[in-house]
C-alpha cells in the first residue's frame, strides 16, 4: 500500500511539473493616460467577469498618529458618493458640516488639553448625537451593495493589508460597464459620511481582537521585531490613533494615495478585450491623474543585537523565533521559501495560492507558510521526541522586508519548557548549516509549491488576486519568474542562506507563558 501511495504521489508531481511548464498567462495590458493600469485575462465560457481593483497603499504607508487609517479608508469607501448612498446630497452636506464642526470642538477639548472640560464635552456630544440622528434621514444604507446585487453582482468585498488595498466584485459579462461606472465614481467622488460612527465600529473590531488570548503579546512581538518601518504596527492600528484620527486626516490620505496612477484594475472572465478597453477609457480615463507618489522613505535597518521578549497571557505557553530576511524578488528569497516548506511541511504560500483576501484584515466587516504536519521539525519534536504539541516554520518575503519565523507549543504534561524547544530548534538549524537538506526534501518542497501555484491560478478570483497584487510591486510577470527561481534552488543555496540569516544577532526570541490559574 505504501509503494502504491508513493507512486501516486510521484505521478501527481510529474503532472504538476508538466502543467507548470506549459502554463502561460494571457494577460493583456492597457495603461490609461492618467496612469491607471488595466489588466485583462479573457476566459471564454461562463458569462461572468471577476474584477479586482488594487491600490498600492496599506498600513506601511501610514505614520505614527494615523496608524489604522488605510483600514478605516477601506470601510469608508462603501459609504457612497454624491449620487450613491444619499437621497438629498445638498441637505446631507449641510448636516455633515455641522457634525464635523462639533467633532472638531470635541477633539480639541478632549485630546488637545491635559484636562478638558468634561461638561462641555458632554454637551457637544449630545449635539453631535442629535445631528447624526438628523443625517440618517438622507442616508440610503448599503446602496452600493444593493446596486451590485440587483444587477447580478456577487462577492462584493474589500481588504486592507500592509502593502495594498483591494476591492472585489464578480459581475455578469453584460454588467461590466456598471461596475466601471460605480468604481470610477467612488474613486473620484467618495464622500465620507458617517465617518465617526464607522470609526466606532472599527474600534470595536480592535477591542474584539484584544479579547483574544495573547493578542497584546503578539502585537508587542511584532513591534519589537520591526524597529523602524511601517511593518512595526498591525493593520488595525493603535487604539490611541483610532480614537484621534480625524476626517481631515482621511481626506488627506485619500487625496494622496487613491489616485489612478497608484492603481491597477484587473478583469478575468468572458469579455471582449477591445470593448472592455473602450469602457475603461470612458470611465476610469475621466479620473484626473494624481501627484506622483514618493516611494517609502524608511526601510527596516539591520539588527545588530539579539532581541528577547517574555510575557504572560491567557494563551497557551509558546515559543516564537523570528529572523530578518530579504524582500520578495531578492536572490535569497527562493531558498528561504524552500527551507520553510522543508522544516514546516507547508506549501510555502506562493502568491498563486492566495485567495483575493490573502492574510489581510478588512473583510468588510502579515506569506509563505509551513504548517506543523509533514515537516522535519514536526517529525522530530512532535512525533519522535514528543517534546512539542505543535511546531511550525514559516516565512514571508514581503515587498520591502522579509521575515522567517519558528513557532512551537511545548508539552506541558511532560514539563517541557519553551527554552527546551528553542535549544532543539537551534540544533536543527545548525544541522542544516552543516549538512543542508536531502534531495528528496528539496524535490517534495518544489512539488508542493508548483501544485499550490497551479491550484491558486485555476480560479478566476485566485488569478486576479495574484496577478493584480504582483503588478503593483514587481510586475505580474514576476509570478512566473518567482516559480522559476524556486525550481533552481539547490542544497548549497539552502546551506548558504541558513548560515547567513539564522544567527543570534539577527533574531528575536519571544516566550509567552500562560498566566497562573488560567
Amino acid at each position: 500500500m505504501k509503494r502504491i501511495l508513493t507512486l501516486i504521489t510521484a505521478l501527481a508531481a510529474i503532472v504538476s511539473l508538466a502543467s507548470a511548464a506549459d502554463l502561460k498567462l494571457d494577460v493583456q495590458e492597457k495603461v490609461l493616460a492618467n496612469g491607471m493600469k488595466i489588466l485583462m485575462i479573457p476566459r471564454p465560457g461562463v458569462p461572468r467577469v471577476v474584477s479586482h481593483i488594487y491600490f498600492k497603499v496599506g498600513s506601511i504607508n501610514e505614520r505614527p498618529g494615523i496608524t489604522g487609517i488605510a483600514h478605516i479608508h477601506e470601510h469608508m469607501m462603501f459609504k457612497g458618493t454624491q449620487i450613491v448612498g444619499v437621497s438629498d446630497f445638498a441637505k446631507d452636506v449641510e448636516v455633515d458640516k455641522k457634525i464635523d464642526a462639533v467633532m472638531d470642538k470635541i477633539y480639541r477639548e478632549k485630546y488637545w488639553k491635559a484636562d478638558g472640560d468634561k461638561a462641555q464635552i458632554a454637551a457637544w456630544q449630545k449635539e453631535f448625537d442629535e445631528l447624526v440622528k438628523a443625517e440618517k434621514a438622507f442616508i440610503v444604507k448599503d446602496e452600493l451593495d444593493n446596486l451590485y446585487a440587483k444587477n447580478g453582482g456577487t462577492g462584493v468585498n474589500a481588504s486592507t493589508g500592509g502593502e495594498n488595498t483591494g476591492y472585489y466584485v464578480t459581475m455578469p459579462s453584460n454588467k461590466v460597464e456598471l461596475q466601471m461606472f460605480i468604481e470610477s465614481d467612488r474613486l473620484m467622488n467618495a464622500y465620507f459620511r458617517e465617518f465617526y460612527s464607522e470609526k466606532d465600529v472599527i474600534m470595536e473590531e480592535r477591542r474584539l481582537s484584544e479579547n483574544r488570548p495573547g493578542f497584546f503579546f503578539s502585537e508587542q512581538v511584532n513591534a519589537a521585531f520591526y524597529a523602524a518601518s511601517g511593518y512595526h504596527w498591525d493593520t488595525i492600528g493603535w487604539m490611541d490613533d483610532l480614537q484621534k484620527i480625524t476626517k481631515a486626516d482621511l481626506i488627506e490620505f485619500h487625496t494622496k494615495n487613491y489616485v489612478p496612477n497608484n492603481a491597477v484594475a484587473i478583469y478575468v472572465g468572458d469579455f471582449d478585450p477591445q470593448a472592455l478597453s473602450a469602457l475603461a477609457e470612458k470611465y476610469f480615463g475621466r479620473i484626473p491623474r494624481g501627484p506622483d507618489i514618493e516611494p517609502l522613505r524608511t526601510h527596516e535597518p539591520p539588527q545588530y543585537g539579539e532581541k528577547r521578549l517574555s510575557g504572560e497571557s491567557s494563551a497557551p505557553t509558546s515559543l516564537q523565533m523570528m529572523f530578518h530576511t530579504p524582500q520578495a524578488g531578492q536572490p535569497d528569497a527562493a531558498p528561504l521559501q524552500v527551507l520553510a516548506s522543508i522544516l514546516g511541511g507547508g506549501g510555502g504560500g506562493m502568491r498563486g495560492g492566495l485567495g483575493p483576501d490573502g492574510e489581510e484584515i478588512g473583510q468588510r466587516g502579515g506569506g509563505m507558510g509551513g504548517g506543523s504536519g509533514t515537516g522535519r521539525l514536526n517529525k522530530i519534536l512532535v512525533q519522535e521526541k514528543q517534546l512539542a504539541v505543535s511546531v511550525s516554520a514559516s516565512g514571508r518575503a514581503q515587498w520591502y522586508v522579509g521575515a522567517f519565523q519558528f513557532g512551537a507549543t511545548p508539552r506541558s504534561d511532560k514539563n517541557v519548557q519553551p527554552e527546551d524547544l528553542e535549544k532543539e530548534i537551534w540544533v536543527e538549524i545548525d544541522k542544516v548549516k552543516k549538512d543542508g537538506v536531502t534531495p528528496d526534501e528539496i524535490q517534495k518542497a518544489k512539488n508542493r509549491f508548483e501544485a499550490q501555484f497551479i491550484r491558486g491560478l485555476s480560479s478566476s478570483a485566485g488569478l486576479a488576486g495574484s496577478v493584480g497584487r504582483a503588478e503593483l510591486n514587481r510586475g505580474w510577470r514576476s509570478i512566473m519568474t518567482d516559480l522559476d527561481d524556486l525550481k533552481k534552488v539547490t542544497n548549497d543555496d539552502i546551506k548558504r542562506v541558513t548560515a547567513k540569516y539564522f544567527v543570534k544577532d539577527n533574531s528575536l526570541t519571544a516566550i509567552n507563558r500562560r498566566s497562573a490559574g488560567r
